[in-house]
Protein backbone atom coordinates (compact mmCIF):
# COMPACT_ATOMS: atom_id res chain seq x y z
CA UNK A 1 0.00 0.00 0.00
CA UNK A 2 2.84 2.36 0.89
CA UNK A 3 4.59 1.44 -2.37
CA UNK A 4 1.43 2.25 -4.34
CA UNK A 5 1.10 5.63 -2.62
CA UNK A 6 4.79 6.35 -3.14
CA UNK A 7 4.52 5.50 -6.80
CA UNK A 8 1.38 7.59 -7.30
CA UNK A 9 2.98 10.55 -5.54
CA UNK A 10 6.13 10.27 -7.64
CA UNK A 11 4.04 10.15 -10.82
CA UNK A 12 2.08 13.18 -9.67
CA UNK A 13 5.18 15.16 -8.73
CA UNK A 14 6.75 14.44 -12.10
CA UNK A 15 3.66 15.65 -13.96
CA UNK A 16 2.53 19.18 -14.82
CA UNK A 17 -0.09 19.21 -12.06
CA UNK A 18 2.09 20.76 -9.31
CA UNK A 19 2.90 23.63 -11.67
CA UNK A 20 -0.76 24.14 -12.54
CA UNK A 21 -1.73 24.13 -8.86
CA UNK A 22 1.08 26.51 -7.91
CA UNK A 23 0.13 28.83 -10.78
CA UNK A 24 -3.54 28.74 -9.76
CA UNK A 25 -2.73 29.54 -6.11
CA UNK A 26 -0.35 32.29 -7.23
CA UNK A 27 -2.98 33.93 -9.45
CA UNK A 28 -5.62 33.76 -6.72
CA UNK A 29 -3.18 35.23 -4.18
CA UNK A 30 -2.19 38.02 -6.58
CA UNK A 31 -5.84 38.94 -7.21
CA UNK A 32 -6.63 38.98 -3.50
CA UNK A 33 -3.53 41.10 -2.79
CA UNK A 34 -4.45 43.59 -5.51
CA UNK A 35 -8.12 43.78 -4.53
CA UNK A 36 -7.20 44.23 -0.85
CA UNK A 37 -5.74 47.68 -1.58
CA UNK A 38 -3.41 49.73 0.61
CA UNK A 39 -2.89 49.10 4.31
CA UNK A 40 -3.16 51.97 6.76
CA UNK A 41 -0.08 52.99 8.77
CA UNK A 42 0.01 51.08 12.05
CA UNK A 43 1.76 53.50 14.39
CA UNK A 44 -0.33 56.69 14.60
CA UNK A 45 -2.20 57.06 17.89
CA UNK A 46 -5.56 58.74 18.57
CA UNK A 47 -5.33 59.16 22.36
CA UNK A 48 -7.74 61.82 23.61
CA UNK A 49 -9.46 62.13 20.23
CA UNK A 50 -13.26 61.93 20.13
CA UNK A 51 -14.48 60.13 17.01
CA UNK A 52 -18.11 59.75 15.92
CA UNK A 53 -18.89 56.93 13.49
CA UNK A 54 -22.38 56.65 12.04
CA UNK A 55 -23.38 53.07 11.34
CA UNK A 56 -20.65 51.91 13.69
CA UNK A 57 -22.25 48.67 14.86
CA UNK A 58 -21.34 46.51 11.87
CA UNK A 59 -19.43 46.20 8.62
CA UNK A 60 -17.12 49.04 7.66
CA UNK A 61 -18.21 51.17 10.59
CA UNK A 62 -17.43 48.49 13.15
CA UNK A 63 -14.03 47.67 11.64
CA UNK A 64 -13.21 51.38 11.60
CA UNK A 65 -14.27 51.66 15.24
CA UNK A 66 -12.14 48.63 16.13
CA UNK A 67 -9.08 50.13 14.43
CA UNK A 68 -9.47 53.55 16.04
CA UNK A 69 -10.26 52.13 19.48
CA UNK A 70 -7.00 50.18 19.30
CA UNK A 71 -5.24 53.51 18.75
CA UNK A 72 -6.74 54.99 21.92
CA UNK A 73 -9.58 57.03 20.43
CA UNK A 74 -12.78 57.73 22.36
CA UNK A 75 -15.25 56.19 19.92
CA UNK A 76 -18.93 57.14 19.72
CA UNK A 77 -20.99 54.54 17.88
CA UNK A 78 -23.96 56.31 16.31
CA UNK A 79 -26.43 53.49 15.66
CA UNK A 80 -30.07 53.02 14.74
CA UNK A 81 -30.46 49.76 16.67
CA UNK A 82 -29.54 50.03 20.34
CA UNK A 83 -29.21 46.27 20.86
CA UNK A 84 -26.71 45.92 18.01
CA UNK A 85 -24.88 48.98 19.26
CA UNK A 86 -24.53 47.54 22.76
CA UNK A 87 -23.36 44.26 21.28
CA UNK A 88 -20.68 46.06 19.25
CA UNK A 89 -19.66 48.04 22.33
CA UNK A 90 -19.31 44.85 24.36
CA UNK A 91 -17.18 43.22 21.67
CA UNK A 92 -14.89 46.24 21.43
CA UNK A 93 -14.50 46.41 25.21
CA UNK A 94 -13.62 42.72 25.22
CA UNK A 95 -10.89 43.33 22.63
CA UNK A 96 -9.59 46.50 24.27
CA UNK A 97 -10.33 46.56 28.00
CA UNK A 98 -9.44 50.22 28.47
CA UNK A 99 -11.22 51.45 25.35
CA UNK A 100 -13.69 54.34 25.67
CA UNK A 101 -16.76 53.33 23.67
CA UNK A 102 -20.11 55.12 23.82
CA UNK A 103 -23.33 54.16 22.08
CA UNK A 104 -25.74 56.85 20.90
CA UNK A 105 -28.99 56.33 19.03
CA UNK A 106 -29.27 57.91 15.59
CA UNK A 107 -31.53 57.32 12.62
CA UNK A 108 -29.55 59.28 10.05
CA UNK A 109 -32.50 59.26 7.61
CA UNK A 110 -34.67 61.26 10.07
CA UNK A 111 -34.19 65.01 10.39
CA UNK A 112 -35.71 64.92 13.87
CA UNK A 113 -33.38 62.11 14.98
CA UNK A 114 -30.32 63.90 13.57
CA UNK A 115 -31.20 67.07 15.47
CA UNK A 116 -31.81 65.13 18.69
CA UNK A 117 -28.53 63.24 18.31
CA UNK A 118 -26.58 66.45 17.62
CA UNK A 119 -28.05 68.07 20.74
CA UNK A 120 -27.03 65.00 22.77
CA UNK A 121 -23.47 65.21 21.42
CA UNK A 122 -23.29 68.95 22.12
CA UNK A 123 -24.23 68.42 25.76
CA UNK A 124 -22.08 65.31 26.25
CA UNK A 125 -18.71 66.21 24.75
CA UNK A 126 -16.47 69.29 24.80
CA UNK A 127 -15.37 68.77 21.19
CA UNK A 128 -15.45 66.39 18.24
CA UNK A 129 -12.16 65.57 16.54
CA UNK A 130 -13.39 63.31 13.76
CA UNK A 131 -16.85 62.82 12.27
CA UNK A 132 -17.14 59.79 9.99
CA UNK A 133 -20.37 59.80 7.98
CA UNK A 134 -20.39 56.09 7.18
CA UNK A 135 -24.01 54.90 7.53
CA UNK A 136 -25.64 54.14 4.19
CA UNK A 137 -28.30 52.08 2.46
CA UNK A 138 -28.40 50.63 -1.05
CA UNK A 139 -31.03 49.16 -3.36
CA UNK A 140 -34.01 50.36 -1.37
CA UNK A 141 -37.52 50.49 -2.80
CA UNK A 142 -39.08 53.93 -3.06
CA UNK A 143 -39.92 54.88 0.53
CA UNK A 144 -40.41 58.32 1.99
CA UNK A 145 -39.20 59.38 5.42
CA UNK A 146 -41.59 61.19 7.81
CA UNK A 147 -40.17 64.48 6.49
CA UNK A 148 -41.10 63.48 2.93
CA UNK A 149 -37.63 62.65 1.59
CA UNK A 150 -36.70 59.52 -0.35
CA UNK A 151 -34.99 57.04 1.99
CA UNK A 152 -31.74 56.46 0.06
CA UNK A 153 -31.16 60.19 -0.45
CA UNK A 154 -32.08 60.95 3.17
CA UNK A 155 -29.75 58.28 4.61
CA UNK A 156 -26.75 58.68 2.33
CA UNK A 157 -26.77 62.44 1.81
CA UNK A 158 -29.37 64.63 3.53
CA UNK A 159 -28.71 63.18 7.00
CA UNK A 160 -24.92 63.52 6.80
CA UNK A 161 -25.34 67.05 5.38
CA UNK A 162 -27.47 68.11 8.34
CA UNK A 163 -25.42 66.30 10.99
CA UNK A 164 -22.17 67.79 9.69
CA UNK A 165 -23.49 71.34 9.95
CA UNK A 166 -24.90 70.82 13.43
CA UNK A 167 -21.56 69.50 14.69
CA UNK A 168 -19.35 72.14 13.04
CA UNK A 169 -19.02 74.20 16.26
CA UNK A 170 -17.72 71.15 18.14
CA UNK A 171 -15.44 70.15 15.28
CA UNK A 172 -13.98 73.65 15.32
CA UNK A 173 -13.05 73.20 18.97
CA UNK A 174 -10.63 70.47 17.92
CA UNK A 175 -7.13 71.51 16.94
CA UNK A 176 -7.71 69.67 13.67
CA UNK A 177 -11.35 68.74 13.13
CA UNK A 178 -11.85 66.18 10.38
CA UNK A 179 -15.00 65.28 8.45
CA UNK A 180 -14.82 62.02 6.51
CA UNK A 181 -17.71 61.32 4.14
CA UNK A 182 -17.81 57.72 2.92
CA UNK A 183 -18.62 57.87 -0.76
CA UNK A 184 -18.53 55.02 -3.30
CA UNK A 185 -17.23 54.18 -6.75
CA UNK A 186 -20.88 54.38 -7.82
CA UNK A 187 -20.66 58.19 -7.69
CA UNK A 188 -18.92 58.04 -11.09
CA UNK A 189 -22.13 56.80 -12.69
CA UNK A 190 -24.40 59.13 -10.73
CA UNK A 191 -26.54 61.81 -12.31
CA UNK A 192 -27.71 64.70 -10.17
CA UNK A 193 -31.39 65.64 -10.56
CA UNK A 194 -31.51 69.03 -8.91
CA UNK A 195 -35.14 69.53 -9.85
CA UNK A 196 -36.12 66.11 -8.49
CA UNK A 197 -33.56 64.89 -5.93
CA UNK A 198 -36.15 62.54 -4.43
CA UNK A 199 -36.58 60.92 -7.86
CA UNK A 200 -40.37 60.97 -7.57
CA UNK A 201 -40.82 61.14 -11.35
CA UNK A 202 -38.68 58.16 -12.31
CA UNK A 203 -37.29 56.13 -9.41
CA UNK A 204 -34.61 53.51 -9.84
CA UNK A 205 -32.84 51.79 -6.92
CA UNK A 206 -29.39 51.79 -8.51
CA UNK A 207 -29.67 55.39 -9.75
CA UNK A 208 -30.87 56.54 -6.32
CA UNK A 209 -27.75 55.12 -4.68
CA UNK A 210 -25.30 56.52 -7.22
CA UNK A 211 -26.98 59.95 -7.10
CA UNK A 212 -26.80 60.02 -3.29
CA UNK A 213 -23.08 59.24 -3.32
CA UNK A 214 -22.43 61.78 -6.07
CA UNK A 215 -24.27 64.43 -4.05
CA UNK A 216 -22.23 63.55 -0.94
CA UNK A 217 -18.96 63.83 -2.88
CA UNK A 218 -19.95 67.17 -4.44
CA UNK A 219 -20.96 68.47 -1.02
CA UNK A 220 -17.63 67.42 0.51
CA UNK A 221 -15.56 69.40 -1.98
CA UNK A 222 -17.81 72.46 -1.76
CA UNK A 223 -17.90 72.41 2.04
CA UNK A 224 -14.11 72.44 2.07
CA UNK A 225 -14.15 75.77 0.21
CA UNK A 226 -16.67 77.21 2.68
CA UNK A 227 -14.56 76.06 5.63
CA UNK A 228 -11.38 77.63 4.29
CA UNK A 229 -9.41 79.39 7.05
CA UNK A 230 -10.98 77.26 9.78
CA UNK A 231 -9.56 74.34 11.75
CA UNK A 232 -11.94 71.91 10.04
CA UNK A 233 -11.04 69.84 7.00
CA UNK A 234 -13.27 67.46 5.08
CA UNK A 235 -12.63 64.77 2.49
CA UNK A 236 -14.60 62.00 0.84
CA UNK A 237 -13.40 58.43 0.48
CA UNK A 238 -14.37 55.31 -1.42
CA UNK A 239 -13.72 52.08 0.49
CA UNK A 240 -13.98 50.14 -2.77
CA UNK A 241 -16.21 47.13 -3.30
CA UNK A 242 -16.63 45.50 0.11
CA UNK A 243 -18.34 42.27 1.06
CA UNK A 244 -19.67 41.44 4.52
CA UNK A 245 -21.71 44.63 4.96
CA UNK A 246 -25.38 44.53 5.94
CA UNK A 247 -26.60 46.74 3.12
CA UNK A 248 -25.01 44.35 0.59
CA UNK A 249 -27.80 41.94 1.48
CA UNK A 250 -30.18 44.16 -0.49
CA UNK A 251 -28.36 43.60 -3.77
CA UNK A 252 -30.45 41.62 -6.32
CA UNK A 253 -27.81 38.85 -6.39
CA UNK A 254 -28.24 38.35 -2.63
CA UNK A 255 -31.99 37.83 -2.60
CA UNK A 256 -32.06 34.05 -2.94
CA UNK A 257 -30.03 31.23 -1.43
CA UNK A 258 -29.00 29.87 -4.82
CA UNK A 259 -27.59 33.16 -6.08
CA UNK A 260 -25.84 33.75 -2.75
CA UNK A 261 -24.08 30.38 -3.02
CA UNK A 262 -23.21 30.82 -6.69
CA UNK A 263 -21.77 34.34 -6.40
CA UNK A 264 -19.98 33.90 -3.05
CA UNK A 265 -16.69 32.60 -4.54
CA UNK A 266 -16.56 35.59 -6.89
CA UNK A 267 -17.39 38.02 -4.12
CA UNK A 268 -14.66 36.48 -1.98
CA UNK A 269 -12.18 36.80 -4.84
CA UNK A 270 -12.98 40.26 -6.18
CA UNK A 271 -14.36 42.20 -3.17
CA UNK A 272 -12.54 43.53 -0.13
CA UNK A 273 -13.43 42.36 3.34
CA UNK A 274 -14.46 45.06 5.86
CA UNK A 275 -10.98 45.19 7.42
CA UNK A 276 -9.47 45.99 4.03
CA UNK A 277 -12.34 48.33 3.17
CA UNK A 278 -11.88 50.52 6.24
CA UNK A 279 -8.18 51.22 5.61
CA UNK A 280 -8.66 54.46 3.65
CA UNK A 281 -11.20 55.71 6.19
CA UNK A 282 -8.75 55.10 9.02
CA UNK A 283 -5.98 56.73 6.98
CA UNK A 284 -8.00 59.94 6.66
CA UNK A 285 -8.70 59.90 10.40
CA UNK A 286 -5.18 59.32 11.70
CA UNK A 287 -2.59 60.45 9.15
CA UNK A 288 -0.81 63.57 10.50
CA UNK A 289 0.26 64.72 7.03
CA UNK A 290 -3.39 65.25 6.08
CA UNK A 291 -3.99 67.96 8.69
CA UNK A 292 -4.26 70.63 5.96
CA UNK A 293 -5.68 68.51 3.15
CA UNK A 294 -9.32 69.28 2.42
CA UNK A 295 -11.85 68.85 -0.37
CA UNK A 296 -10.35 65.76 -1.99
CA UNK A 297 -11.61 62.33 -2.96
CA UNK A 298 -9.55 59.38 -1.69
CA UNK A 299 -9.34 55.71 -2.57
CA UNK A 300 -6.75 53.18 -1.38
CA UNK A 301 -5.11 55.86 0.77
CA UNK A 302 -4.43 58.09 -2.23
CA UNK A 303 -6.03 61.17 -3.75
CA UNK A 304 -7.97 60.19 -6.86
CA UNK A 305 -9.86 62.14 -9.51
CA UNK A 306 -13.59 62.21 -8.70
CA UNK A 307 -16.40 62.34 -11.26
CA UNK A 308 -16.53 65.52 -13.37
CA UNK A 309 -19.68 66.96 -11.70
CA UNK A 310 -17.77 67.08 -8.39
CA UNK A 311 -15.56 69.80 -9.90
CA UNK A 312 -18.50 71.94 -11.09
CA UNK A 313 -18.60 74.85 -8.60
CA UNK A 314 -21.88 76.25 -9.98
CA UNK A 315 -23.59 72.88 -9.62
CA UNK A 316 -22.14 72.46 -6.12
CA UNK A 317 -23.48 75.82 -4.99
CA UNK A 318 -26.94 75.06 -6.37
CA UNK A 319 -26.95 71.65 -4.68
CA UNK A 320 -25.82 73.16 -1.38
CA UNK A 321 -28.59 75.76 -1.37
CA UNK A 322 -31.22 73.21 -2.43
CA UNK A 323 -30.15 70.81 0.31
CA UNK A 324 -30.13 73.52 2.98
CA UNK A 325 -33.77 74.19 2.12
CA UNK A 326 -34.68 70.50 2.22
CA UNK A 327 -33.30 69.97 5.74
CA UNK A 328 -34.24 73.48 6.90
CA UNK A 329 -30.83 74.71 8.00
CA UNK A 330 -28.97 77.95 7.35
CA UNK A 331 -25.68 76.29 6.51
CA UNK A 332 -23.84 79.39 5.33
CA UNK A 333 -24.83 81.35 8.41
CA UNK A 334 -23.53 78.61 10.71
CA UNK A 335 -20.18 78.73 8.93
CA UNK A 336 -20.05 82.54 8.93
CA UNK A 337 -20.73 82.60 12.69
CA UNK A 338 -18.07 79.98 13.21
CA UNK A 339 -15.53 82.04 11.25
CA UNK A 340 -16.51 85.21 13.10
CA UNK A 341 -15.83 83.52 16.44
CA UNK A 342 -12.53 82.24 15.08
CA UNK A 343 -11.52 85.76 14.02
CA UNK A 344 -12.53 87.23 17.38
CA UNK A 345 -10.58 84.53 19.17
CA UNK A 346 -7.51 85.37 17.08
CA UNK A 347 -7.90 89.08 17.91
CA UNK A 348 -8.20 88.34 21.63
CA UNK A 349 -5.14 86.12 21.55
CA UNK A 350 -3.20 88.84 19.72
CA UNK A 351 -4.21 91.38 22.37
CA UNK A 352 -3.19 89.05 25.18
CA UNK A 353 0.20 88.53 23.57
CA UNK A 354 0.74 92.29 23.27
CA UNK A 355 -0.15 92.78 26.94
CA UNK A 356 2.26 90.01 27.92
CA UNK A 357 4.99 91.60 25.86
Amino acid sequence: MYDNFSGDFEAFSNSWWPYFIAMFIGIISAIRFYVGGAQCPKSHRMDGKIVIITGGASGLGFETAKNLAARGAHVVLAVRNEERGKRAQKELKKLYTNASIDVKLLDISSVASVRSFAHDIQTSYPKVDVLINNAAVIYQPFIKTPEGNELTLATNYLGPFLLTHLLLPLLNKSLNGRIINVSAMAHYSGKLRLDDLNMEKDYNEKDAFSQSKLALTIFTKYLATLLDNTRIHCNSVSPGLVRGTNHLENLPLQRSLWTKVSVWPWMWLFLKNPIQGCQSIVYLAVEPNLSNISGYYFSDCEIKEPADPVKDATLAQALYDRTSDMVNIAGRRIIEELKAKESQHAVNESGDNEDNF
